[in-house]
């Protein structure tokens, strides 16, 4: 630490510094020998707090099928330990947000904080991490030097919120104007509150992200709290802004979780703000809707975009930056030489994937067949080369009414393949619908003559309401749903439905 600034800190009037509640509970923490009951009737003396530790311990993350009707009751469901660290979450926070600010956003601070939290918390609860409470606790203080330098130094932050929305380059800023960052403040903090040694070191690593998977519990603490400040961000910051994928390889990196998990850490914090919002008394989100920014994240982490980083970073770690011949040799070998979309076995390959990353993530996965109406007769009239051009145009169509996430594969002849991850049965009817729209309304030009060729789709949604055995029989409902939408006149989209299946196969 700078002597300077540390002097600086010292001399400050309105230094942050815990609470006389909070420090209570600091030093019963400290005590192996502690009791219940002691630490029941320490919170006990402030209503609100002891109101705040009811909530969370009948809240969903503790999910009691008896509910708690009193103090005792909840340290029993939260655990001596967690019901300490969470009644210091919320003391302090109460404290803490009752500052002067100089030049700090105090609404965008405790935003950021509140989200970091319950993302460090859903992170580590999909570790399985024994310290899920204390990792809240830590990502919750982690920019807590932010409100200590903003005291000691008032015109840090005088160039507002465009600079406090853009963390690395606030850090860099810290960094270039006093020879210290806030990570470090705040684990200075945490040394003079006497607070465990995890947790300021925790907070003073907090801008470090170690990018190697670990099983050691200390480390994956740390890797909780410091990439829960970049998640946070994915719901804070406006959409142009957001870093999904590059969030999603660093989990990856860090903490091993792929793709799917991380998607379902998204959800978890999505589903945890409202309670969050609730127990600190804050407007997380502000004006912004948490389904619409996992819609965003589904949409851009179904990219396949980690695989796509992975090839970038090979690609700038190979001498020269030039592509792989082996890559481009790849790529060839998965794609229809016709179409230009996958060919029949990356298509097999994909979707097998898909369907297991769906069930072990409860995702919802949609496929869809796809086959053009009398394509053969088409071939009859205008001859190979006519029906080539239409095979062509048929994966422009596809490709121009599906979204970056979806995959068009060819299946053989005249029927394509669309895979729709993370896609539920309704949004999948109205992408097929929107399909065979487009065919209705795309004419052909053949010579002097002018053709249209509609398309017949089949489509079957694997999910809660109507989970497939294997992908075999996840295929077959598709197949299943094209032969009905073929016998009830083509030229259209059905959804696959069991019953009529069964009826179809009884009258058969």
């Amino acid at each position: 630490m700078n002597p300077q600034i540390e002097a600086q800190l010292r001399r400050s009037v309105n230094f942050p510094s815990p609470p006389g509640v909070a420090t209570h509970i600091i030093e019963l923490a400290q005590d192996p020998d502690i009791e219940m009951g002691k630490v029941a009737k320490a919170l006990s003396m402030d209503s609100a707090l002891s109101a705040k530790v009811l909530r969370i311990a009948n809240s969903p993350l503790y999910a009691q099928r008896r509910k708690s009707e009193n103090l005792r009751q909840a340290l029993v469901v939260l655990g001596l330990n967690a019901t300490l660290t969470l009644a210091l979450s919320f003391s302090l926070v109460k404290s803490l947000r009752s500052g002067k600010s100089n030049g700090l956003s105090f609404p965008l601070y405790w935003r950021r904080a509140l989200l970091a939290a319950t993302a460090a918390r859903a992170l580590a609860d999909a570790m399985h991490h024994s310290m899920a409470e204390e990792i809240f606790l830590a990502a919750l203080l982690q920019d807590v030097g932010m409100l200590a330098l903003d005291q000691a130094v008032p015109d840090l932050y005088s160039r507002g919120e465009t600079l406090q929305r853009n963390h690395p380059a606030l850090a860099e800023h810290e960094t270039k104007q006093l020879q210290i960052d806030h990570a470090q403040v705040g684990g200075w903090l945490m040394q003079g509150w006497n607070l465990p040694e995890r947790l300021h070191r925790a907070i003073t690593n907090s801008h470090r992200l170690d990018l190697e998977v670990s099983a050691d519990p200390a480390h994956i603490f740390d890797r909780c709290v410091a990439l829960s400040g970049p998640v946070a961000d994915l719901f804070l910051l406006d959409r142009e802004l957001r870093q999904f994928a590059e969030t999603a390889l660093c989990a990856e990196r860090s903490l091993g979780l792929d793709k799917m998990a991380f998607g379902q850490v998204l959800g978890t914090i999505g589903a945890m703000i409202p309670e969050t919002e609730a127990i600190f008394d804050a407007d997380i989100l502000a004006r912004q809707h948490p389904e619409l920014i996992l819609e965003h994240a589904r949409d851009v982490l179904m990219l396949r975009s980690l695989h796509a980083l992975r090839e970038i970073n090979t690609l700038r770690s190979a001498p020269g930056g030039g592509p792989p011949r082996a890559l481009e040799l790849e790529e060839q070998t998965r794609r229809d030489e016709l179409t230009g979309v996958y060919n029949r076995a990356h298509l097999d390959a994909v979707l097998a994937r898909e369907f297991d990353n769906s069930t072990r993530h409860k995702w919802p996965l949609s496929v869809a067949f796809a086959d053009l109406d009398h394509f053969k007769d088409f071939n009859g009239n205008f001859g190979q080369q006519a029906g080539d051009r239409v095979l062509q145009a048929t994966a422009r169509i596809l490709r121009g009414n599906t979204r970056e996430t979806d995959l068009i594969g060819r299946f053989g002849g005249e029927e394509f393949v669309v895979i729709l991850p993370a896609t539920d049965a309704e949004t999948a009817r109205s992408i097929c619908e929107r399909m065979v729209m487009a065919f209705r309304n795309t004419g052909h030009v053949i010579g002097s003559d002018h053709a249209k060729v509609t398309i017949s789709i089949g489509c079957a949604t694997h999910g809660a309401q109507t989970p497939f055995a294997n992908v075999d029989d996840f295929v077959k409902a598709a197949g299943e749903a094209l032969y009905t939408a073929k016998m009830r006149g083509r030229n259209r989209s059905v959804p696959f439905d069991r019953h009529i299946s069964r009826t179809a196969a009884r009258s058969g």
